[in-house]
């Protein structure tokens, strides 16, 4: 289970719903990075190119990406790995923005669960397999 918080933005505009995530630099140590969750971006993660750097995450290829607002643009993708529900997992981690983000690729086979309110709680469950 992965749990993390609802945040009011700092300007006030709106509430975010956030988790920290550890992601494994090129030195393979593992460090935490708070992530705002965003269901309208259906890769797994991203992070802003300077923290891409400062993890010393090498870029594997460029590709192009379809952004919310329907631009399309070549975003650089890197090869991590990364702990989800406590486990290591490979992910692509797309520099873009500039704050990280965690996508539907990660959710998919969870449950999320959100009190969507200033200080209200999210929690990500994995889906058991059936029979278990």
């Amino acid at each position: 289970m992965i749990n993390g918080q609802v945040y009011l933005r700092p300007d006030g505009s709106r509430l975010e719903a956030r988790i920290t995530i550890d992601i494994a630099g090129d030195d393979r140590l593992f460090r935490s990075v708070e992530a705002i969750i965003d269901t309208g971006f259906t890769g797994a993660l991203s992070l802003p190119e300077s923290a891409a750097h400062e993890l010393g995450l090498r870029s594997a290829r460029a590709e192009r990406v379809t952004l919310a607002d329907g631009r399309s643009i070549r975003a650089n993708v890197h090869a991590a790995r990364i702990l989800w529900h406590g486990q290591p997992l490979d992910a692509r981690v797309q520099t873009l923005g500039s704050h990280p983000i965690v996508g539907t690729a990660l959710l998919a086979n969870c449950r999320m669960t959100i009190d969507w309110w200033d200080g209200g709680d999210v929690v990500i469950e994995e889906r058991m397999p059936p029979g278990v």
